[in-house]
């Protein structure tokens, strides 16, 4: 997959079939129209386009309602590529963008860029100066500059219609487990490890603190969770919080590693949350600590090996 800004020398097709959104998350939603997208192109012989945005259009339009993103834009470029599309464009999303009329953003961006064949947007797609551009007038542009429109319908599961708000709500919450059946995968963050207080060595778990890259992570607590170093997986589990038992106020994310020795300081690790423990605890004392984490960890085993044994999918779907 070759990724472009809209106003690189490289970005005109000659047919193309595109999909068109922010897709924070790349869930099964999002995938959905991005599947849909490649079996066009190949069925009209032409290019598969992704395009989205950059920055995220509400951290330009509403810095204010501080939202998290689900995942960094390196990570929604790691997950396109997956889908098999051939292209990833991106626009550099300014308020001066902002402000253009949908039938400019039509006319003079994805038609005359891009060329599209075929435009696949989801039921709710909005674009143009405060979303006033809407499926009735793409329909209409679509007959007037010669591309075939496709509305796809959401993805329900279990009722609930799959949504990058949701997926936040769930994520928040700590509802890891919830979170995959509409994300296709489990939740993960992606940080460098760097040196934390020690204590977990000295306790005798000693533990990968991360910095995460992503804005989004769940609730205090522990988690059952599984690391990617490199291209391997280990089990483990991951506390959450700002460690009350011994009074402190920064917030960490801290992951020991199952049978793990290597050094990986300065490396950078993937964490897959699969269930949730516990709250986070502050405790009398440090032997009552240590103890909790050796039941933490027994019941984190259980927990792997029942998944394994029932063949419930613990390794992160790719």
């Amino acid at each position: 997959m070759e990724i472009l800004e809209i106003n690189d020398a490289g970005c005109s097709f000659k047919d193309s079939v595109i999909t068109i959104g922010s897709f924070d998350g790349i869930h099964l939603g999002h995938r959905k129209l991005m599947e849909l997208t490649k079996d066009s192109s190949l069925e009209s012989n032409s290019v598969s386009v992704v395009l989205t945005f950059y920055p995220h259009p509400l951290k330009v339009l509403h810095p204010e309602t501080n939202v998290h993103l689900i995942t960094t834009f390196e990570k929604k470029t790691e997950l396109v590529e997956e889908t098999g599309i051939d292209y990833l464009v991106y626009i550099t999303f300014t308020p001066e963008f902002s402000g253009m009329m949908p039938e400019d953003f039509i006319k003079n961006i994805i038609v005359k860029r891009l060329n599209p064949v075929k435009i696949i947007v989801g039921h709710d797609f909005g674009f143009g100066v405060k979303k006033s551009g809407n499926i009735p007038l793409l329909e209409k542009l679509s007959g007037e500059l010669g591309f075939e429109l496709v509305v796809v319908e959401p993805v329900v599961i279990d009722g609930e219609v799959v949504s990058s708000t949701l997926i936040r709500r769930l994520v928040i919450s700590g509802r890891v487990c919830a979170v995959k059946r509409f994300l296709g995968r489990h939740y993960s963050v992606h940080g460098r490890v760097v040196k934390g207080s020690g204590r977990g060595k000295h306790l005798g778990f000693p533990t990968a603190n991360i910095i995460p890259e992503e804005e989004l992570f769940p609730r205090d607590g522990v988690y059952v969770t599984q690391v990617r170093i490199g291209d391997k997986f280990y089990d483990s589990i991951t506390n959450i919080g700002s460690n009350p038992t011994f009074n402190e106020e920064i917030r960490r994310i801290e992951t020991y590693i199952f049978d793990f020795n290597g050094n990986i300081y300065d490396v950078e690790i993937e964490v897959f949350f699969t269930e949730r423990l516990r709250e986070e605890i502050k405790f009398n004392n440090i032997k009552e600590l240590e103890e909790r984490i050796k039941k933490d960890i027994e019941l984190a085993n259980l927990i792997l090996r029942r998944r394994l044994k029932s063949k419930k999918d613990i390794v992160p779907l790719t």
